[in-house]
C-alpha cells in the first residue's frame, strides 16, 4: 500500500514538473518571438524601393478588409514618394472571396492614379513563402534583362506579418526591408498569437538558410 501510494505521489510530481516546464518553453518561446516581431514590426527604413510587394489579406467578397486597406494606404504612399518604383500586388483568391487579393489590390491602386504600367499581378499565392516565391518568378519573367539581386525590395504587410515576411523574402535572395502597416485594433490580439505559432514553423521547420541572414 504505502509503494503504490510512493509511486502516485511521484506520478502527480513528475506530471506537475512536465506541465511546468511547457509552460515554462511556451512563456519562453513567446516572449522572444513577441520580442522580434515587435521590433521588427516598429522599424522604420528610409531605404528607396525599387519594387514594393504589398502582400494580400482577406477580402470582403471584392472590396478589401481593413487589414488590407491599411497595407494598400502605406503601399499608396510610398509609391507616391517614388514614381519610378514597381508595384508586385501579391495574393490568390480564398473560397469565400469573389475575385483575387492582387485583383482587389489592383483595383484600388488604379482608382488612386497609379499608372497600370507599374503594377504587376501575382494572383496565385496562398501563402507568405509562396508570396516572395511567386513575385521573384513574375519578376524575372516581365524583367529578364535586369539583376533582380541589385534591387531593393520594399515588403509592404501589416506590422505583426513584417518579422517573417522580411526573413522569407531573405532567404529567397531579395535585398528586402519591411514596410510596416498598422494593424486594425480589432484583430491586434488574434494576428499576433497566430504569428506566433508562424513564426515557430517557420524557424523549426521551413526555413533553409541560417537564422542569421535576417541582418544582412
Amino acid at each position: 500500500m504505502e509503494r503504490t501510494t510512493l509511486n502516485k505521489v511521484l506520478e502527480g510530481k513528475t506530471l506537475r514538473y512536465t506541465f511546468f516546464l511547457l509552460l515554462a518553453l511556451f512563456v519562453g518561446t513567446f516572449l522572444v518571438v513577441q520580442g522580434f516581431i515587435v521590433y521588427h514590426g516598429q522599424k522604420k527604413e528610409t531605404k528607396k524601393p525599387d519594387v514594393l510587394i504589398i502582400l494580400g489579406a482577406k477580402l470582403y467578397g471584392e472590396r478589401p478588409s481593413p487589414a488590407l486597406l491599411r497595407r494598400l494606404e502605406t503601399g499608396l504612399e510610398l509609391l507616391r514618394a517614388h514614381p519610378n518604383a514597381l508595384v508586385i500586388v501579391s495574393g490568390g483568391q480564398g473560397a469565400d472571396e469573389l475575385i483575387s487579393e492582387a485583383e482587389a489590390m489592383k483595383r484600388y491602386l488604379l482608382e488612386q492614379g497609379i499608372e497600370e504600367h507599374r503594377i504587376l499581378v501575382e494572383d496565385a499565392s496562398t501563402s507568405t513563402y509562396e508570396n516572395m516565391k511567386n513575385s521573384m518568378a513574375l519578376l524575372k519573367e516581365a524583367s529578364p534583362e535586369d539583376s533582380l539581386e541589385a534591387l531593393s525590395f520594399g515588403v509592404v504587410t501589416n506590422d505583426f506579418h513584417i518579422f517573417r515576411s522580411v526573413l522569407t523574402a531573405k532567404e529567397m535572395g531579395m535585398k528586402a526591408f519591411g514596410v510596416p502597416a498598422k494593424t486594425p485594433p480589432s484583430i491586434t490580439v488574434t494576428s499576433h498569437l497566430r504569428e506566433y505559432l508562424s513564426v515557430l514553423k517557420y524557424l523549426l521547420l521551413d526555413r533553409q538558410a541560417p537564422f542569421f541572414h535576417l541582418f544582412r
